[in-house]
């Protein structure tokens, strides 16, 4: 198997038998002499949990079509994936245009039907829009797809293989 040194970057390989019967063993990188430690892949699983890092929220914002969006002050957004890979995952919706996409998108969501930059929920004095961003595989709202739909408390939509819930609750006073 190949190792990447966690100092230097160096890529060598190390010889399977170097584990034994063991979950972990120390390999010293060739390049850099630095020691470290790797976790045989027969014996045991590498996990690694989600970073989440509290985003500040941005209470007001402009469209690219010029339109102001804004998260009223006595109520919270989250979107809940009901289906999919991320299923049980809950995003907080901290801005009024919250971007969702495989990359560069406030919910980064593991799926290779869903396009880099999918679509939109877009949140105003007016209620909450879903807007598809020209997407590949398009959005679907009641099974149909959409170029832009409104969405109350509870309303499902799907992109690729996941399907989403937006949730609209009271603000904690």
């Amino acid at each position: 198997m190949e190792v990447r040194c966690h100092h230097c970057g160096h890529a060598f390989p190390v010889e399977g038998d170097v584990f034994g019967d063991r979950e972990k063993a120390a390999v010293t990188c060739p390049a850099c002499k630095h020691n470290q430690e790797v976790i045989n892949p027969k014996l045991a699983t590498l996990r690694v949990d989600r970073t989440l890092k509290k985003v500040p929220q941005i209470l007001s914002q402009t469209t690219p079509d010029g339109r102001l969006l804004l998260i009223p002050q006595d109520r919270e957004f989250s979107l809940k994936v009901l289906e999919g890979e991320e299923q049980g995952t809950v995003y907080p919706v901290n801005k009024p245009r919250f971007l969702i996409g495989r990359t560069n998108a406030d919910a980064a969501i593991n799926d290779t039907l869903v396009s880099r930059l999918h679509c939109a929920l877009e949140i105003s004095a007016d209620g909450v829009v879903l807007q598809d961003l020209e997407s590949t595989n398009g959005t679907l709202v009641d099974g149909k797809p959409i170029r832009s739909a409104p969405l109350s408390d509870g309303a499902t939509f799907r992109i690729g293989s996941h399907v989403f819930q937006l949730v609209v609750t009271p603000k904690p006073a």
